[in-house]
């Protein structure tokens, strides 16, 4: 994957969120948005046949116009919460027929969220850097 510091919904296809960190969330308020604080994953190193390094940097994650949102999480477990994926369903205008509407749900390993958007747009934040680990520990300003 090419690096650029500013991705949209009209990558999804391109993107994919296994295994991304998540820091924090915050959800919508007046703005109407939720707001990730991730490290992305750009690209997985593969050394005789495993995975041992990735390129990852730390990443801004802002879904749009926010409606329906449900939350499920146990937190029980100790240790870094991931985005196990990121899916999106349902497409369909809204209903002054001018906003392309999409039903997502980002599951973590300790639950999930549901909601609808508009889209999103993840902002890097620091440009990615050839880790050892999936977790950085310079990542720079968060939520």
């Amino acid at each position: 994957m090419k690096y650029r510091e500013i991705w949209t919904e009209a990558d999804f296809v391109d993107m994919g969120w296994h295994d991304a960190v998540l820091y924090s969330m915050s959800f919508p308020q007046a703005n109407y948005t939720i707001r990730l604080d991730i490290d992305y994953i750009f690209k997985w190193h593969w050394e005789r046949e495993a995975v041992r390094r990735w390129d990852v940097a730390p990443c801004t994650l802002e879904f749009n116009n926010v409606s329906d949102l449900r939350v499920s999480l146990d937190w029980q477990t100790q240790g870094d919460t991931s985005i196990q994926d990121i899916t999106r369903t349902n497409s369909r205008l809204s209903p002054n027929g001018k906003i392309m509407l999409w039903d997502y749900q980002i599951e973590l390993d300790v639950g999930d969220l549901r909601f609808t958007a508009t889209g999103f747009t993840q902002t890097v934040r620091k440009p990615p850097i050839f880790s050892t680990s999936q977790a950085l520990d310079q990542r720079g300003e968060s939520l």
